[in-house]
């Protein structure tokens, strides 16, 4: 028997079909193309956007480093230096504070000396930018922009003249309020909302701190690898030699939280593959599911299994080999062009080398995933055809999984028709709806790491006010009654001011009280922090107890500020017996847990009330973390108690600061409306949940721009798929339509079923999507919550996803169907007959 050399005629029947099947052709490579392009752009763009949350962390922290080493001496420098696992270690010494500025007060401005290392290869890459230079000489300073608008000054300029009140900080000498004039060589914006600013060498040594004194001196250490161990921090105390203050600061949950963050971007990785795979396996299913009585007629005339499976394969390539390239090339032109140019409209100072949105090897990474999903998807419909005799072939109309049950029928209705629809193959129906339901989880996953990493949702967890006012004049000995009632009914009158809430605050002397702190005191002089002798000082808390170590504030606070501290206990307390003086809350912040403070009756006494010598006794109702008001005494936790028994005890108390909520956060308006009110009192300062959002708007913009184009791409592959998958359905049924037609079905009563059809897929596949979303979005968001905010859905955002969705759906479905309103019964049989 002669071997028969069949290639080309197998080859010229697949060109032949594959020309004959244009649109359905079409259809594949628009799903390859698709996959490709969203596969690709999702992933460059997710490494992108996670390099730019990475970044203004980085920002929000204003040095970049990994661990630090308190109190440096200098061989101890040396020797990290030299570690083999370290790669800088710059130096970082406080050692001056900032309070006055011509006549305006200031809040405690720091002073920081950094050296070339600690300025270069980690503070300048922390910052969002910085004009002018570091100082060099004596007189030389350079501010944060914070500090600058602290002092009023708007626009700054280098080599302008700043005559400021400084003290030096210094644990050998008296730190005496000096006076000079400085010049201004330079200012810089970071994130952290600080006031500070960076001095000369020069300078430095003027001021006689050292780096070893307590809490002003660090060594910020950069490490070659930034997942340590504590085994590596314990590895670096035994070379350096700690002394008993110092203390290596650093996170030893690194390793831990660096897996969680790689398990939920495998997590995200994979959905994005798993979507993708569906994606692509759903439409060759359909689309050779539908050639199966073709395939069955090619049998009929001597065709074989082998040859048809050849066949699909070649015209299975031939699409990838047009739909992969056209999805790389969407994807580069989208990397390289639109997002850069969207960014730098955004922000002109960003550039299109600033913006690396293609990796190449991620593009390799997706050209060889669609491939193999191409033709991997290709082979379980290649199966069907090839294991479907020619005359099952024949009959096939995609009904292969049904079983037929006897049943007793009465008649029918559309609902019926829809519910034998939707199940009439349950295989495909599981795949469209796994394909369509995975897309959507997956844009809630991502729609919760975007909300995550908002600034504007992150500034709403870290400050609890819109504007605070603060009274300057309690840094100084001088105290005074700047922020006045009438001001307050000022403030409260504005337009978009919700509430206004008054805390009032005065120095406090608490006698000795074993019961109550002795337990405190203990683990405060064990810890770093300790103020000296525990023995010598105790003695001395006993005999003079108004002595400045032992002091605490008094905190009087309103309706409204109580009721925002209960919220965050887990046992409240009674608000009652909080206004009647009864009892009060408790802030420290040297040492861990309750320390048996809590129950305690405490004893004290203010020296501004109307009767000085007069004891106020208060039970301590509960530890608190979040510390209401700003300023503070001595290391006695400090007393918060309501404002009505604090005007008891003291006759017009000073108000230390106010808390503004507005109506709408970050209000512009309603901001500047009461700005405008403090522009002519130097003795206010104000700290803006705006201006922080402002600093960090730049960033915010990068932010918003990369993952909205996630959000918007991931959306559009949950669209997409249903898409894919109803035009087909609806085409493979052309003729089922027209025979329904002939029997009596009228066209507004087959688009009636349509749309049940449609809001079936729609609203099951948002079902499954939530079950699978919410679960899933909560661990990944566990994984990335580098922020520590509580978890939030956010829900309107994904309610307007799930609006889509459903009119894209019925829409899509109607439209497809609409394509063939021209044609009469016989034309659509006819079209339909092989």
């Amino acid at each position: 028997m002669l071997k028969v050399d069949n290639k080309k005629v197998i080859n010229d029947l697949a060109k032949t079909t594959y020309k004959a099947n244009r649109k359905r052709n079409i259809l594949t490579i628009v799903a390859i193309f698709l996959t490709t392009f969203l596969l690709c752009t999702v992933i460059s763009i997710g490494l992108c956007y996670w390099d730019t949350v990475s970044l203004r962390q980085q920002r929000m922290q204003g040095v970049d480093y990994d661990i630090e080493l308190t109190e440096p001496r200098d061989e101890q420098v040396s020797i990290m230096r030299e570690m083999d696992n370290v790669e800088y270690a710059g130096l970082s010494v406080k050692c001056a504070i900032i309070s006055k500025f011509q006549d305006r007060e200031l809040d405690k401005v720091q002073l920081f000396w950094l050296d070339d290392i600690c300025w270069e290869k980690q503070t300048i890459p922390a910052l969002d930018h910085y004009t002018g230079t570091y100082p060099t000489k004596e007189n030389e300073l350079m501010l944060s922009k914070s500090a600058l608008n602290s002092m009023g000054i708007k626009n700054p300029k280098i080599g302008m003249k700043l005559p400021l009140l400084y003290q030096n900080l210094s644990d050998k000498q008296t730190n005496e309020d000096t006076t000079k004039t400085f010049v201004l060589s330079g200012w810089f914006l970071d994130y952290t909302g600080k006031d500070k600013g960076y001095v000369s060498e020069d300078f430095y040594k003027t001021t006689g701190a050292l780096p070893t004194d307590l809490t002003q001196g660090t060594l910020k250490i950069s490490l070659k690898n930034p997942l340590y161990t504590e085994n590596d921090i314990i590895e670096m105390q035994n070379q350096i030699k700690l002394s008993a203050n110092q203390i290596i600061v650093a996170d030893y949950d690194t390793i831990s939280n660096f897996i969680k963050t790689i398990v939920g971007l495998l997590v995200l990785l994979g959905l994005v593959f798993l979507s993708g795979y569906l994606f692509i396996y759903n439409t060759l299913y359909i689309s050779v599911n539908r050639d199966i009585r073709y395939f069955g007629q090619l049998k009929t005339i001597g065709t074989t299994s082998v040859q048809i499976r050849k066949m699909i394969y070649k015209q299975m390539l031939w699409n990838a080999v047009i739909g992969i390239p056209l999805g790389l090339f969407g994807s580069a032109i989208v990397g390289k062009i639109v997002i850069p140019q969207l960014l730098h409209a955004l922000n002109p100072a960003i550039t299109a080398s600033d913006v690396e949105t293609v990796s190449l090897w991620v593009f390799v990474l997706a050209t060889i995933f669609s491939f193999a999903t191409t033709m991997i998807s290709s082979q379980k419909p290649v199966k069907i055809a090839m294991n479907c005799s020619s005359i099952e072939a024949m009959k096939y109309i995609g009904t292969a999984s049904v079983k037929v049950k006897s049943k007793k029928r009465t008649g029918g209705d559309i609902r019926s028709m829809v519910k034998m629809n939707l199940f009439r193959d349950k295989k495909q129906f599981v795949i469209i709806m796994c394909s369509f339901s995975l897309a959507v989880s997956l844009f809630l996953i991502i729609n919760v790491v975007i909300h995550a990493n908002n600034a504007k949702n992150i500034l709403n967890h870290t400050y609890d006010y819109d504007l605070r006012l603060l009274n300057q004049t309690l840094l100084s000995d001088n105290e005074k009654q700047v922020i006045t009632s009438d001001l307050i009914e000022q403030i409260k009158s504005i337009d978009g001011v919700k509430d206004v809430r008054v805390l009032k605050s005065a120095t406090a002397v608490v006698p000795y009280q074993e019961n109550v702190y002795g337990e405190y005191y203990k683990e405060l002089y064990s810890s770093r922090y300790t103020p000296g002798d525990y023995e010598k000082d105790m003695e001395l808390y006993k005999k003079q107890p108004d002595y400045v170590y032992f002091t605490c504030r008094i905190v009087g606070i309103d309706d409204l500020e109580f009721e925002k501290i209960n919220k965050t206990l887990k046992n409240p307390l009674n608000k009652e017996k909080f206004k009647n003086g009864e009892v009060a809350f408790v802030s420290k912040s040297f040492t861990q847990g309750d320390n048996g403070i809590v129950g305690k009756n405490v004893e004290f006494s203010i020296p501004t009330a109307l009767n000085p010598n007069e004891k106020e006794v208060v039970k301590t109702g509960a530890v608190i973390d979040n510390y209401p008001a700003y300023y503070s005494a001595g290391y006695t936790p400090d007393l918060i108690i309501s404002a009505d028994f604090f005007e008891n005890i003291v006759e017009q108390p000073l108000i230390e600061m106010l808390k503004i909520d507005y109506d709408e956060s970050f209000s512009k308006s309603t901001e500047s409306s009461i700005k405008g009110l403090m522009e002519s009192n130097e003795l206010i300062s104000t700290d803006s949940k705006l201006d922080r959002y402002s600093e960090m708007k730049n960033s915010e913009n990068q932010i918003t721009v990369l993952g909205g184009s996630i959000g918007i791409i991931i959306m559009l592959l949950a669209i997409s798929n249903y898409l894919n998958m109803m035009s087909e359905s609806i085409q493979n049924r052309s003729k089922e339509f027209a025979i329904l037609e002939s029997v009596g079905m009228t066209r507004k009563q087959i688009k009636k079923m349509i749309v049940f059809e449609s809001l079936c897929y729609a609203i099951l596949s948002i079902i499954i999507s939530l079950i699978i979303g919410i679960p899933m979005s909560y661990m990944v968001y566990t994984n990335f919550n580098i922020y520590s905010l509580p978890f939030e859905f956010p829900v309107l955002k994904n309610l307007l996803l799930f609006l889509i969705i459903i009119i894209t759906c019925v829409a899509t479905s109607l439209f497809v169907f609409s394509k063939s309103k021209g044609e009469t019964i016989i034309e659509l049989l006819r079209r339909n007959e092989i």
